[in-house]
């Protein structure tokens, strides 16, 4: 494997693009980043409120497509396509992760009592699922106590990021006795530091950890 691999990341929104590159250029800075983007799709699943059948084959296609362009892994960031992301990792033969594992995997070693956090609906039932997933293959229980913050994707994508900070922090201040608090999208990354102000529960959020396990995957 070259020291600097092509890692191409899916992205259906460009704010949670922007949170996977800022990761790259932070903590594997050798790695070239290419990026396909597709809307569309992050409006659909807005629209149908989670995944339907007909996305299974747009995935398969655009995954098709990164693999004959010489891909040696793909990062997917959008957090409400779980099951269209397993297909896609059963059916092509590269390196492929989902956006939450490797943040579920530091979640689930740090408690059992963990507080989502989405600024998108249908993520928390995607995430959920992804939680009890692991958990159950580790043998250990956990209680997940969804809270989802009303407005701020919308100011985000507005352009009023400052907003969008303010309205996560807000919520935050809810979260009362739980172990750790997950940021269950990309785009929410850019708040930690609002959350980490208002909260002594520890906060995971995906890109760091998402890049982190990528390069484990590509190098082995």
């Amino acid at each position: 494997m070259s020291s600097s691999p092509n890692i191409v990341l899916f992205s259906v929104h460009k704010d949670a693009m922007d949170a996977a590159v800022r990761a790259f250029a932070s903590d594997w800075p050798e790695a070239r980043i290419s990026n396909l983007l597709d809307d569309g799709l992050f409006a659909w699943v807005r629209e149908t409120g989670g995944v339907v059948p007909e996305m299974y084959d747009v995935f398969r296609t655009l995954t098709r497509y990164i693999e004959s362009r010489g891909a040696d892994g793909i990062l997917f960031t959008c957090s409400a396509f779980r099951e269209v992301i397993d297909t896609c990792i059963a059916e092509f033969n590269l390196p492929i992760l989902k956006p939450n594992d490797a943040m579920i995997e530091q979640a689930l070693a740090a408690g059992s009592r963990i507080a989502i956090v989405a600024t998108v609906g249908p993520t928390i039932p995607s995430i959920s699922a992804e939680i009890l997933e692991m958990a159950s293959a580790r043998g250990q229980t956990v209680e997940l106590v969804p809270f989802v913050v009303e407005d701020a994707f919308d100011a985000l994508a507005g352009g009023d990021a400052a907003r969008h900070d303010a309205l996560v922090a807000a919520r935050a201040r809810e979260i009362k006795d739980c172990d750790v608090i997950v940021l269950a999208q990309f785009t929410l990354s850019r708040a930690v530091p609002a959350v980490a102000a208002v909260s002594a529960i520890p906060v995971f959020n995906s890109p760091g950890a998402a890049v982190a396990k990528l390069r484990t995957m590509i190098a082995t």
